[in-house]
């Protein structure tokens, strides 16, 4: 597992592109829980990520992040995007804002969560110095408690049920409602429902 100080360097060199090519990289997964809390809270083991339209610019995002010496790998049929370096490894999908709803494309055209686009951050933030944009508390909370939005095959662990934890924790100070965040959220993954799991066919609600 990679120190922090080079996942910070990657959230770095992460912001640096979104800046410049002007397509924001929002951060998901467990680094986005320590990003929210303000602090550290777990190791880690990879980056996750979306960002805006990356299937229309990946030329321009492999491009990038090549010359800032990184390994780049892409999916076509997934829409994918692999980074690695120094022992770091991001994933990047595909975010779209179509009339305020998000269509994350979590698994290319196979898999799509659909969340309000204001749920994701407008503005930077700043996490042990460094700038970084998350998919906001809301998701987090989302895909830390639903894990089936995105996996057939998934059993919620440990560390997910301390990163719940302290998203409620979040949400509570906030004033913001779990039921009212969960009527706003859906999925639709073919890709399970073709690998054999019937209860995939409708759209998933929570």
């Amino acid at each position: 597992m990679a120190d922090i100080q080079k996942y910070l360097d990657t959230m770095r060199d992460i912001y640096a592109v979104s800046e410049e090519l002007g397509l924001k990289s929002f951060i998901w997964g467990g680094f986005a829980v320590d990003i929210l809390y303000g602090k550290p809270t777990r190791e880690h083991s990879d980056l996750d990520c979306f960002t805006e339209n990356l299937v229309e610019n990946i030329g321009e995002l492999k491009s990038k992040y090549a010359s800032l010496g990184y390994t780049v790998r892409y999916s076509e049929d997934f829409w994918m995007l692999r980074i690695l370096k120094d022992g770091v490894e991001t994933t990047f999908n595909t975010v779209r804002n179509v009339d305020g709803i998000a269509h994350w494309h979590h698994a290319g055209p196979h898999g799509t969560v659909f969340f309000p686009y204001e749920w994701l951050d407008e503005r930077p933030v700043s996490f042990c110095g460094v700038p970084a944009y998350t998919c906001g508390v809301q998701l987090a909370y989302v895909l830390k408690t639903n894990p089936r939005l995105l996996r057939a095959e998934w059993k919620t662990r440990d560390k997910d049920q301390a990163d719940a934890e302290i998203l409620e924790q979040i949400i509570a100070s906030n004033g913001i409602g779990k039921e009212d965040i969960k009527r706003k959220v859906w999925g639709y993954t073919p890709y399970w429902y073709a690998k054999g799991y019937p209860e995939y066919y409708y759209p998933i609600l929570i």
